[in-house]
Order: C-alpha cells, then sequence, then structure tokens
C-alpha cells in the first residue's frame, strides 16, 4: 500500500497551498486521496494554516468512519467526494475549492468553453456545470453522473469547481488551469473580441484530447 503518512501530509500541502494563492479562505474548500478502498480527507472547520496530517480523517469508500481524531469531523462534502469514486474508479485524488474566476462562471450557470485557446480544448475540454444543489447534501452531486463523462474538472452551479485526477498533484494542476483559464478568458472578453481557431481545428483538438484522456483512464484501470 502507498505511504498513507505521506499522503496525508500531501493533502495538508495541496489545502495550504489553494490557502496561500486564494483558491479558498480560511475554512473553504476540501481535498481527498482514496488509497486503495479507504479514502482520506480533510476535517470539517479546521483552519487552513492550523492543519495538520494527523487532522486527516480515514473513511470506507461507504462513507463509513474508521479513524477520526477526537474532536474532528469529515468534510461536509465527503460525500460528493465519494461519488468521483464511485462514477470514476481511476481517479484518486479529488480537490474542491471556490476559485474566484471558475466560481465566477459557476455562478453564472455557464460553461468554461472557448475556441480561443488551444490547450484547454486539447487538455480539460468544455468544463460543464453540474445543476444546483444544497452544499452538504446528496443534491449537490446529483447530477455530476450526467456530466462528468472523462473530463478532469466540473463546476458546481452557484458554489464552485471540483477536479480531480490520479495523482493529488495532478488534481490540483487541473483546478489551477482550470482558475487560470477561467481568469484569461474573462480578460480577454474585457480587453477586446478574442480570435478564434477555426472549427475545425477545435473538434480535432477536443477529440484528440478526449481519446487521450480515455486511453489514460483506461491505462490507469489496467495497472
Amino acid at each position: 500500500m502507498a505511504n498513507v503518512e505521506a499522503i496525508k501530509q500531501k493533502i495538508v500541502d495541496i489545502v495550504q497551498k489553494e490557502y496561500r494563492l486564494g483558491m479558498v479562505n480560511m475554512f473553504e474548500g476540501n481535498v481527498s486521496a482514496k488509497v486503495g478502498d479507504r479514502v482520506f480527507i480533510t476535517p470539517s472547520q479546521v483552519a487552513k494554516d492550523d492543519m495538520t496530517k494527523d487532522m486527516i480523517i480515514e473513511m470506507d469508500l461507504e462513507g463509513n468512519i474508521v479513524d477520526c481524531p477526537e474532536g474532528l469531523k469529515p468534510s461536509s462534502e465527503s460525500k460528493m467526494h465519494l461519488e468521483v469514486y464511485r462514477l470514476r474508479p481511476d481517479v484518486k485524488a479529488v480537490v474542491h475549492n471556490h476559485s474566484t474566476y471558475a466560481t465566477a462562471f459557476a455562478m453564472n450557470n455557464m460553461p468554461i468553453d472557448t475556441k480561443a485557446l488551444t490547450e484547454v480544448n486539447l487538455t480539460l475540454g468544455v468544463i460543464p456545470v453540474c445543476k444546483y444543489g444544497t452544499p452538504g447534501t446528496e443534491l449537490i452531486y446529483a447530477d455530476l453522473k450526467n456530466v462528468i463523462g472523462n473530463l478532469y474538472a466540473v463546476l458546481l452551479a452557484n458554489h464552485g469547481l471540483l477536479a480531480f485526477g490520479p495523482t493529488l498533484d495532478i488534481a490540483f494542476s487541473y483546478a489551477e488551469g482550470v482558475e487560470k483559464v477561467a481568469q484569461t478568458i474573462t480578460i480577454a472578453g474585457r480587453i477586446g473580441a478574442p480570435s478564434n481557431i477555426p472549427d475545425a481545428e477545435i473538434e480535432a483538438l477536443r477529440q484528440f484530447g478526449s481519446a487521450a484522456r480515455d486511453a489514460a483512464i483506461a491505462k490507469s484501470l489496467a495497472d
């Protein structure tokens, strides 16, 4: 089994990195990692600056608590993390935050979609919006099964961003990438009309990117 203590520390490192970058406020957001049939997730209502690896909570894939330090409880969004792992067995890490530009798109119920950037079309594809659901309940992820596909990030309507991947570092990189793309799209629209890539090229980029994601998922499941 992977080094659980190292994974717990990596979860804390990513949470604190998000806080330093302004992707979450002190008590916002949550991060988890799956190791075998166990999930390790950040605790609820613990200040990011104060969080340590010994506070990370261990659960099974049904949401039963295996190990939880006294006085703590798992993130209120833990069921949403478990749903990602259920829908996508290839995923080993989930990052949820309220980064500013991505959340602005989510507030406007707008997918992150552009024909003017090659990288987003190749790597991420169109970032869809899950229908609104009350945070902390099963409703917040009820629509996830309809939009997750082979993507590595989705928006949560009126709430924030959910990114995921085969490792904690990669999941964070998708969260960071989506925020940067959302910011770039917003700025480009303010200063002028973006110069779109031809439709045929966009379609080719998206097809290539989707095939690459399918291949990565298949490889992950085979390993």
